[in-house]
């Protein structure tokens, strides 16, 4: 989706200072709004003008587009939001006036409806993980279900950002990449760090016949390109599509309804890992531990979160384990016996006490 209108190119570098996805965004919004002007003999330059003049109305120009999104292509409603709120900022980056009022007057938007999105659970992941056949993909999909990252996040971690002398494992977030813009520290599951201790083994292995790669601490992790990498965004675009392949062979690419986004998508993972963290854990940890706002009064040492992760969550954040989890298994069975016997010698207790 290339855009080459120098007024667009101009906006799109303003946008991109402070966000390269919100970048990513407008620039989508942008080019279905030039689709739309190419129709009414105009491109995204030449509209400015005639808008500036009111000799076309703003509001029934985006009006138009509105429709032309409803009726051309299959959109989420928070879809068609962001592609609108794109092109408002597009017009009023030229000095073209929106008011508000009016806009909601003339400008009728899709509601947008809440609907509770699909759960997966571990055995989900373990079919997922069963039908993929690429190295770099499964590993990719282990760190996102083990340490509850966004999709762009887990792209962008580099050699230098996993932490392997630490237990667990810890990945550290960079502030360009992470959502809220804040930096974090993020613990993955033993199966996971020994999965990308393997998957960079694999990367720079000797080569016979062609160049050895170098590795770097600054390399991206899930970049197969060593010699020339991909960039995250690129990276994600890739692992997307191979993850909607595997959907299709996990006979898992069920769609939502009336529209083209699947019910199952690389953010489900992030939902599995922030319900297991609430469950066993609790709610503080879980948003401390996704990068969101937390309580000001959650306040626990990095050891104690760290124990908290290896003795409370692991054990439900390792799919292909089996030794580990069928020691799991024992360790419960154990704790259930323990807890039958003390059970039997309190009713004894209560018994005697009874006589």
């Amino acid at each position: 989706m290339e855009l080459t209108a120098p007024t667009a190119m101009s906006f799109l570098d303003s946008v991109g200072r402070n966000s390269s996805q919100t970048r990513h965004t407008y620039q989508i919004g942008l080019f279905h709004f030039q689709k739309l002007l190419e129709t009414k003999g105009h491109t995204l330059d030449t509209i400015i003008e005639p808008l500036l003049k009111n000799e076309i109305s703003v509001y029934t120009t985006i009006n138009d587009f509105v429709t032309y999104l409803i009726d051309s292509l299959r959109l989420s409603n928070s879809s068609i939001a962001a592609y609108v709120a794109a092109v408002r900022s597009y017009l009023q980056f030229y000095d073209i006036d929106i008011v508000i009022k009016t806009f909601k007057r003339k400008v009728k938007m899709p509601t947008i409806l809440e609907e509770e999105e699909e759960s997966i659970d571990e055995n989900d992941i373990r079919r997922i993980l069963s039908f993929c056949n690429s190295r770099r993909l499964k590993v990719y999909l282990l760190t996102l279900a083990t340490g509850g990252f966004r999709a762009l996040e887990a792209c962008a971690i580099r050699n230098c950002d996993v932490d392997f002398t630490t237990n667990p494992t810890k990945v550290h977030v960079r502030k360009e990449y992470a959502k809220t813009k804040k930096a974090r520290d993020v613990f993955i599951s033993d199966e996971a760090s020994k999965a990308i201790q393997d998957w960079i083994a694999f990367k720079y292995r000797h080569r016979k016949y062609t160049p050895t790669p170098t590795k770097s601490d600054e390399d991206l992790v899930f970049t197969t390109r060593v010699i020339t990498p991909a960039s995250p965004q690129q990276m994600y675009s890739k692992l997307r599509e191979d993850f909607t392949r595997v959907l299709a062979q996990a006979g898992l690419e069920k769609r939502k309804e009336g529209i083209l986004r699947r019910t199952i998508t690389l953010h489900s993972f992030r939902r599995f890992v922030k319900t297991v963290l609430s469950n066993e854990v609790g709610q503080d940890y879980s948003e401390w531990f996704l990068g969101h706002k937390k309580s000001s009064y959650y306040t626990n040492k990095k050891s104690e979160r760290a124990e908290l992760y290896i003795t409370k969550c692991m054990k439900h954040l390792t799919f292909l384990n089996y030794d580990f989890i069928k020691s799991e298994g024992k360790t419960i069975a154990a704790d259930l016996s323990e807890k039958d016997k003390e059970i039997e010698q309190l009713k004894a207790q209560q018994a005697k006490m009874a006589k």
